[in-house]
């Protein structure tokens, strides 16, 4: 993309020179305030907040006291890798740790350019190259402050701040589409998987062909061994999310725990939300295994694993694996076979399972426009602001 930019008139600045960081303090309990946010709530790579935590409901720590306020930019100072920088809608509360950040002077630099500044590849380098620490890096104001670049004057501000919301906005549009297909998708599957099941359903391990294998956990390194081990983020809401590697030494139980293309997994510990998640491994590679935090499950031939996957992941599915998991950490809670074998597990015919595959297709091909559309938004504005800001250090 070629937006033309004379940049002869943009002046080199400092951000601690046309921004500052807002400590208005306030105690959260007496404040009248209804929402704070947690560095968790604070999306990467993302400007819209859409999640908070409820003050005098939700548990929040006693260096929560910095007031914002809408249209303010939040940016996280731990781990600047993560990229978290957002602007909020709304008034609340958030923690020492994360900054807020509005213009010293509107004639200067504008509110609505800021965002855009906090987010730009180059800063990113930036406040990476300047943290400090190592198992928790953070970057301090001072450091912060010390950012330099180029600010366009306040009309040409105006004018790239316009495309850059542009973009913004229509890429919450594409968000949310995103959102509406995954529920649409989740609530065709609670449908179509209960009918099933209330019309006859057998326990699980009726349609083993043996019982689930259990994993093994090496210990990662860092240096590549040809070796790997999926982590737990391998297992997705819908599916296998390929990259979500560990590089393990070699081994005989690494190998024995190696995986083929089209192996069906399911979490075997995990977080209460996430626990019994199923994936189908779906690369065409034999240099990965599974951890002993999944089991492989190994079906009679009658039951297609995709659509064993799909029963698992659906309201139904998680319904049963909520309500047996089993562990005193809330952080990290367990199924097991036996557990595992008392589900109920609906049949179908071949054609059935045929018919329920092809529908499931469906969501899935309008799911993949719909996140083609988001990557090409993306790199729009990876591109935009690029040519504004410029790229990595």
């Amino acid at each position: 993309m070629n937006l033309k930019l004379d940049k002869s008139a943009w002046k080199r600045v400092a951000l601690g020179d046309v921004a500052r960081h807002v400590t208005d303090r306030v105690d959260a309990e007496m404040s009248g305030l209804e929402r704070f946010l947690a560095g968790e709530h604070i999306p990467s790579n993302d400007l819209a907040v859409t999640q908070w935590g409820v003050i005098g409901r939700d548990p929040i720590g006693p260096m929560f006291y910095k007031r914002f306020k809408p249209g303010h930019v939040l940016y996280v100072s731990r781990r600047s890798y993560l990229r978290k920088a957002a602007v909020p809608e709304f008034e609340g509360i958030t923690g020492e740790k994360t900054f807020v950040l509005e213009s010293r002077d509107e004639s200067v630099l504008l509110q609505r350019f800021l965002p855009f500044v906090l987010s730009a590849e180059v800063f990113h380098s930036y406040a990476v190259a300047n943290s400090r620490g190592s198992v928790n890096p953070y970057i301090n104001w001072t450091e912060l402050a010390n950012y330099e670049f180029d600010l366009p004057p306040h009309d040409e501000q105006q004018r790239l701040a316009d495309l850059l919301w542009a973009i913004e906005g229509h890429r919450r549009s594409v968000v949310s589409a995103m959102a509406a297909g995954l529920s649409a998708k989740y609530a065709w599957l609670g449908t179509s998987i209960g009918t099933l099941v209330d019309r006859e359903a057998v326990p699980f391990e009726r349609v083993w062909e043996r019982s689930p294998e259990s994993g093994w956990s090496a210990a990662p390194v860092d240096e590549a061994t040809g070796h790997h081990v999926l982590s737990l983020a391998a297992i997705g809401q819908f599916g296998y999310r390929a990259g979500q590697l560990k590089n393990v030494p070699d081994s005989p139980e690494v190998r024995a725990a190696r995986l083929n293309q089209g192996d069906l997994l399911i979490s075997r510990a995990n977080t209460v939300k996430t626990v019994g998640r199923p994936c189908i491994f779906t690369e065409d590679r034999s240099d990965v295994s599974f951890p002993d935090t999944m089991m492989r499950l190994h079906l009679v031939d009658d039951v297609q694993p995709a659509f064993a996957e799909a029963v698992l992941a659906s309201p139904h599915g998680r319904s049963h694996m909520r309500r047996n998991a089993a562990g005193s950490a809330t952080s990290m809670v367990k199924i097991n076979r036996q557990s595992l074998s008392r589900f109920a597990f609906p049949t179908a015919t071949a054609e059935e399972q045929n018919e329920f595959l092809d529908r499931l297709a469906r969501f899935d091909e309008a799911a993949d426009l719909v996140q083609s559309d988001l990557l090409a938004l993306d790199a729009s504005r990876g591109a935009v602001s690029t040519e504004i800001f410029g790229g990595a250090a």
